[in-house]
């Protein structure tokens, strides 16, 4: 792989991980500061913060709207490059966050892209190709 496609995974991937890292210390300061309510308790102040004000409500109505839109667009594209478990990247958006599962999804996604078009990894070299080309 190479040009626009390795750049474009190196972007997906580093920015996955870094959502993944990011969002994933937040959430665990979150618990921690909550844990006594135990783990439901957890979901209930989470969930009363969210929407405690309408400032919040805005916020977590756009999130939850936009990802309702990239679940339409992962499962289409997932369709159309033979993706599978799409459903995990779309669960990973509540479960962890949206920064990170999109991003993933859209990692694989160009690995996909990039393969279809002969620029993945590929068991028998280029050159091969050539040689072998009009034989069959």
């Amino acid at each position: 792989m190479r040009g626009r496609d390795r750049e474009l995974c190196l972007f997906y991937g580093i920015f996955s991980v870094a959502g993944s890292l990011v969002m994933g210390a937040l959430a665990v300061d979150f618990v921690v500061d909550n844990i006594h309510d135990g783990v439901f308790g957890v979901i209930r102040t989470f969930m009363r913060d969210a929407l405690t004000n309408p400032a919040a409500r805005f916020i977590y109505a756009d999130l939850f709207l936009i990802w309702a839109a990239l679940a339409g667009f992962m499962v289409v594209e997932a369709r159309r490059h033979g993706i599978r478990h799409v459903w995990a990247y779309i669960i990973g958006a509540p479960a962890l966050a949206l920064c990170a599962s999109f991003t993933a999804f859209m990692y694989v996604r160009q690995l996909k892209i990039a393969a279809a078009r002969g620029g993945g990894p590929s068991p028998v070299p280029a050159a091969s190709h050539e040689l072998t080309r009009g034989m069959q």
